[in-house]
């Protein structure tokens, strides 16, 4: 049986599965675990495993070795909601950029992390809390190509929404002062085990 809960410092695997199979899978370390929510951090450096959707094409490249680069992430995630909100800050310890909101499939835990899917259609917001909607061609083709259902693509713009209303009503988690949060200095660099590609 999956833990009730990690540990903070534990380093545990996000993975995203569809048809049975991994595309994406990132280490990544935890702050804090709670019934409600469970937020990690991934550092610049952190390894992922990738693949490339080519949405003009409908092909997906097998997944490849990458590395976190360019900007350190921490990642709130809501026990049951269908999206998760980031906070970007430039590499290193540099400034806070944005929060960025993916919308995916409400995490489900598993031995050793956890199992989601990204639904393509995000949310960008900047430090002034102004938003704009990021990858709408994408979750329409998606519809196109018959990876999900106009039904399914319907929720998950209505998730965008209620996640909109939030925002600019400044509710939870934008009434927090999370960019100001730091990691602990003594973590190392996640790295991701040998199974990273079995499906949980």
């Amino acid at each position: 049986m999956p833990p009730m809960s990690f540990r903070a410092g534990e380093v545990i695997v996000v993975r995203h599965i569809w048809r049975k199979r991994v595309w994406f899978a990132h280490a990544a370390i935890v702050v804090e675990d709670t019934a409600e929510r469970l937020v990690v951090f991934e550092p610049a450096g952190a390894a992922r495993q990738w693949s490339h959707f080519d949405f003009d094409s409908g092909t997906i490249d097998p997944p490849r070795e990458r590395r976190r680069h360019s900007t350190d992430a921490l990642i709130l995630m809501e026990a049951g909601a269908g999206h998760a909100v980031s906070l970007f800050w430039q590499e290193g310890g540099g400034p806070f950029l944005c929060w960025y909101v993916d919308m995916q499939a409400p995490f489900r835990r598993t031995r050793g992390g956890l199992v989601t899917r990204d639904q393509a259609l995000d949310i960008v917001v900047d430090p002034g809390f102004r938003w704009r909607w990021k990858d709408e061609d994408h979750l329409r083709r998606m519809v196109a190509l018959g990876w999900i259902a106009q039904e399914q693509a319907a929720e998950v713009r209505r998730e965008g929404e209620r996640v909109v209303e939030r925002i600019e009503s400044r509710d939870a988690p934008f009434n927090a002062d999370w960019p100001s949060w730091r990691p602990d200095p003594d973590w190392l660099i996640p790295i991701l085990p040998d199974d990273w590609a079995t499906p949980c």
